[in-house]
């Protein structure tokens, strides 16, 4: 029997087709029409001489033949992968690259890093924050080598590469209703004055949705760009904002339940990486990241904001060890 090459192009338009359940969603994720996506699949079905999916199901079914080399696809493209890093991109020696959403954990994050650290001294890591979509475009690019962002990535069409991104849950992320510690301002009177991230922020349209269902009206007083000019801007008493828990700081305090707030729901955040990581710490500081976040929130649950206050103490001590050693 003669010897057959595959091409793996095909291989991947085939693997995009069934994750993605469709030609069409394929078609947006490879950012190729889908007749161009129809006519690899056909390609791929001579070469094989074989039916990869039962035509005349909807929705899209795979034949016996589709099952079998569903079985290798993902093999063949991860061992692919794991030969070009290997070849031409040696890290091992590198720095860990990090994502991370500007909202996340700006005090608690660098002391789980220090943490981390401790434990393995030879880690070098560097670390930026951003927007998720950009987060995640970046790690497409191979700018990171893990991004902490919104929850729901792998299951965005539009993004071509997510069939080699895996997906960690890494918190439910709650929103709450902040103001400045002694505000002057009266929650519950309209309209309410709000201080907000930009509109590619993700708690903006939810808490505005909110608020709207609930019959309040609302006045954007200030727009930040980060979060530390929010947070700046809440504990300047401009008017109230929506954050995580993650997010509190010094002189900002939770609304109170009764001044007639709608209730927000949760965000879920996730850690995003290569399924054939480029750098062998990944997965280390993946389960570290999820084990700190499951532990922070087991006390701050038994603990409630008070426990907040134990973080900037302990945030400031670190920071004259810091200054001491140097």
């Amino acid at each position: 029997m003669p010897s057959l090459d595959i091409d793996l192009d095909l291989i991947r338009c085939f693997l995009t087709v069934v994750e993605s359940g469709g030609f069409t969603q394929a078609s947006k994720r490879l950012h190729i029409t889908q007749s161009g996506i129809t006519l690899k699949i056909k390609r791929l079905e001579e070469q094989l001489n074989c039916r990869l999916f039962r035509r005349t199901t909807n929705p899209l079914e795979l034949s016996h033949e589709g099952e079998i080399v569903l079985g290798y696809a993902r093999r063949l493209l991860d061992l692919n992968q794991e030969m070009v890093q290997r070849v031409t991109k040696p890290k091992k020696n590198g720095a860990l690259r990090l994502g991370v959403v500007d909202h996340f954990g700006p005090q608690l994050l660098p002391m789980w890093l220090a943490e981390f650290r401790e434990t393995f001294p030879n880690v070098k890591i560097v670390s930026d924050i951003g927007l998720t979509h950009d987060l995640l475009k970046d790690l497409e690019d191979d700018k990171f080598d893990l991004v902490i962002a919104s929850a729901g990535y792998t299951a965005m069409g539009e993004y071509k590469l997510a069939p080699s991104i895996q997906e960690t849950h890494l918190q439910k992320e709650r929103m709450i209703w902040v103001q400045a510690e002694n505000s002057k301002i009266d929650p519950s009177k309209d309209p309410l004055p709000l201080v907000m991230f930009g509109p590619k922020c993700r708690f903006r349209p939810i808490a505005l949705e909110a608020l709207q269902k609930a019959g309040r009206s609302w006045e954007m007083v200030y727009v930040g760009g980060s979060l530390n000019s929010v947070q700046t801007a809440v504990e300047a008493d401009l008017g109230l904002s929506v954050l995580s828990p993650l997010s509190l700081a010094e002189g900002i305090a939770i609304a109170d339940k009764n001044s007639g707030l709608p209730k927000l729901p949760t965000a879920d955040l996730a850690i995003y990486s290569r399924r054939t990581p480029n750098h062998p710490m990944v997965q280390r500081l993946t389960a570290f990241l999820v084990e700190s976040v499951n532990t922070w929130e087991a006390d701050y649950r038994s603990s409630g904001p008070a426990g907040l206050h134990r973080v900037h103490s302990f945030s400031r001590q670190r920071e004259v060890l810091v200054q001491q050693r140097h």
